[in-house]
């Protein structure tokens, strides 16, 4: 008697595996998007060229993960930390070339003595 309640639900724990199995697959997917992602923004900020379709398919991952439950972090990581390590690698590369630039111009003007 009274035995409804364990066991009640079609498939139990190996549902319940599927589903974790399930999660696991999608957030995997989600970190290797974000990963890629990542790593495009960067070899765009310095100056490397995308791969052939790689700029729609990273539109494509974006998009994606906007409609996950990491879409807000995404969106915060994104303004916040990886548009900044952009920033910080264009920021070094023209003081490089502002000091190449320096370095060369007083060459130039030993020369002309």
């Amino acid at each position: 008697p009274g035995g409804g309640e364990k066991g009640g639900t079609a498939g139990g724990p190996s549902e319940e595996c599927g589903r974790n199995k399930e999660t696991q697959q999608r957030r995997a997917g989600a970190n290797a998007t974000w990963n890629s992602i990542h790593n495009a923004v960067v070899s765009v900020f310095q100056k490397k060229d995308l791969g052939e379709n790689e700029l729609y398919t990273l539109n494509e991952g974006v998009r994606q993960l906007l409609k996950t439950e990491l879409g807000s972090f995404f969106t915060e990581y994104l303004q916040n930390q990886l548009l900044t390590k952009g920033m910080v690698i264009l920021r070094d590369k023209i003081r490089f070339y502002e000091e190449a630039v320096g370095l060369f111009g007083r060459h130039v003007g030993f020369l002309l003595l």
